[in-house]
């Protein structure tokens, strides 16, 4: 039994008509408030009376207030009506939660509702689309509504200077709406940092700190060496491409997965299977939010892709170092020749200071066999006497 989506998000838009018969924008805001009023007006400000409908509505709020009073409901239906007739497109988007869903992220507990979750959820997902269709001038209100079996948030917006002619707006920009929503009631940051952490600071900094083919790696895990020897075997001749997302590497990728999946199972076996129980939880979560299985495929190939690529990047590395030649020292060449004749010079200074050394050594040495002698002859005429 498929379950339905924790989200869903339908949009649609009114054009402004200038005949007298056509619906004004204050009608959804009368359909949104006061239903009685749908069928004597067609002005767009009317929208707000059916979206404040106190039988069904929790109350108009915007972006910046949770609630308005008279006048300021006021300000805002003469904001829509000058909209309507400076030619702006009324857009109106309905967001429709679960309310089995909205239980299991906490924003309802039996009969309460955590209202402030719902409103801050629908600006979030209202700024993002301002954002991303440019709309630079918009004015926008909402109400929560219970008065189906499904909670859901009425949003009507215009734009109150330059309006467009087209209101159809990019399914990417619905499609991410609905993902700040989600975004917002569950945030899932905690649980997703756990599979992030175990790619890159567990898995990673293993290897950066680990050499494959070391000592112990060699008598103690001898696949390993040899899957790494053999990818380096293959390795083009230039070194730009030993990079796991280059052309270069496109035979090599599935080596290096092999690889990946062989130094996980060495020594990260335990630790690998939580990581999958975890990625199943967050694709489950996933699938149930949106309601969509190709999503949640996607969401899963993306993060292991990740664990893939860092890994592939980190023995690559590993690879480039061990290619490069042992550092030689540089001899120290003189660039000019200024410099050339300073060096002769300094050279020459070194071999007169040497010189004078050893000569001053040398003769030393020949007064002290000078006097040597001397001193022998004198001994031996002393002898001589006695």
């Amino acid at each position: 039994m498929i379950k339905v989506p924790g989200v869903i998000i339908k949009s649609k838009f009114k054009l402004p008509q200038a005949t007298r018969r056509a619906r004004r924008y204050t009608t959804y805001l009368n359909y949104i408030d006061r239903p009685e009023t749908k069928a004597r007006t067609h002005q767009f400000e009317n929208y707000h009376d059916y979206m404040e409908d106190e039988l069904k509505s929790s109350g108009l709020f915007t972006a910046t207030q949770d609630r308005l009073n008279a006048t300021e409901r006021e300000q805002l239906r003469d904001i829509f009506r000058r909209a309507q007739e400076n030619g702006s497109i009324l857009w109106q988007d309905v967001i429709s939660f679960d309310e089995a869903w909205l239980q299991e992220v906490g924003v309802k507990e039996n009969r309460y509702i955590d209202e402030q979750r719902l409103m801050q959820a629908t600006r979030n997902a209202t700024a993002l689309m301002i954002e991303k269709e440019q709309m630079l001038h918009a004015t926008w209100t909402a109400a929560i509504h219970y008065n189906t079996d499904n909670i859901h948030v009425h949003v009507a917006t215009v734009e109150t200077i330059h309006p467009r002619e087209r209101g159809k707006r990019k399914p990417k920009t619905i499609e991410k709406m609905k993902v700040q929503v989600v975004h917002t009631l569950a945030d899932r940051t905690r649980e997703q940092e756990k599979l992030n952490t175990f790619i890159r600071e567990e898995v990673l900094a293993h290897k950066r700190n680990r050499s494959t083919t070391s000592a112990s790696n060699r008598i103690l895990h001898p696949e390993l060496v040899r899957q790494y020897k053999t990818i380096q075997k293959q390795l083009p001749d230039d070194k730009r491409q030993w990079y796991y997302n280059m052309n270069g590497m496109h035979e090599l990728r599935p080596s290096l997965n092999q690889f990946t999946d062989t130094y996980l199972a060495t020594y990260f076996e335990k630790e690998h299977s939580e990581f999958k129980q975890q990625l199943d939880t967050e694709v489950a979560f996933y699938e149930r939010s949106y309601g969509s299985a190709s999503q949640a495929s996607a969401y899963r190939k993306t993060k292991e892709q990740d664990l893939y690529t860092r890994m592939g990047n980190a023995i690559l590395c590993e690879m480039r170092e061990s290619s490069k030649p042992p550092r030689k020292v540089a001899k120290t060449v003189a660039s000019s020749p200024k410099q050339r004749i300073r060096s002769a010079f300094r050279r020459e200074r070194i071999m007169q200071e040497t010189l004078y050394r050893i000569g001053r050594h040398m003769n030393d040495e020949w007064d002290h066999i000078k006097n040597q002698r001397a001193f022998e002859q004198l001994e031996q005429e002393v002898q001589h006497e006695r």
